[in-house]
């Protein structure tokens, strides 16, 4: 029959675990531990722990004070910065808002003046071209690309800043 408790196995941990075991402990208490099946899986058990235990110990190693004080200390630093940073960060953000706004304030008041200076530059551009077929297919080619050159060049513009805000920590 399997045994899973002794009523002895309380003092076995004990004695292996004030670093007594075997050769400070009852002879009695060794002989049962030799011949109990339960407190000899418990002592050796208990010893491999104890041992292991003893050993990391001595293993561990804790940083000076200097080192513990420096490291706090500039902890502190960054922790500080970062707070002075985040109200900067924030300026940062409503400017750019702000700017985007202002641009395409200025672009709405300067699109009623877009076709007659288009017209204008057509009409010098008509005058470097030998034929006028030429003339007109370049400039209506210019025409249908000049909103996707602005396109082109806000996104150039507003991209980096969407992904500056975005990447950003704060």
């Amino acid at each position: 029959m399997n045994q899973t408790e002794c009523t002895h196995e309380p003092l076995v941990v004990e004695a292996v675990l004030s670093g007594a075991w075997p050769e400070r402990v009852d002879a009695a208490l060794v002989a049962h531990a030799d011949a109990c099946e339960v407190c000899g899986e418990v002592a050796v058990i208990v010893s491999l722990i104890h041992d292991d235990h003893e050993r990391s110990r001595y293993d561990a190693h804790v940083p000076a004070a200097g080192q513990i004080w420096w490291r706090s200390a500039i902890r502190a630093r960054l922790e500080s910065t970062q707070a002075v940073v985040r109200p900067i960060t924030w300026l940062h953000a409503i400017t750019a808002a702000m700017a985007v706004g202002v641009l395409l304030a200025v672009a709405t008041a300067a699109w009623p003046f877009l076709p007659p200076i288009a017209d204008r530059v057509w009409g010098v551009a008509v005058g470097f071209f030998p034929n006028a077929d030429v003339a007109a297919a370049v400039a209506s080619g210019l025409r249908l690309t000049a909103m996707l050159g602005a396109l082109a060049a806000a996104i150039l513009v507003l991209a980096p800043l969407a992904v500056y805000f975005a990447l950003s920590r704060d």
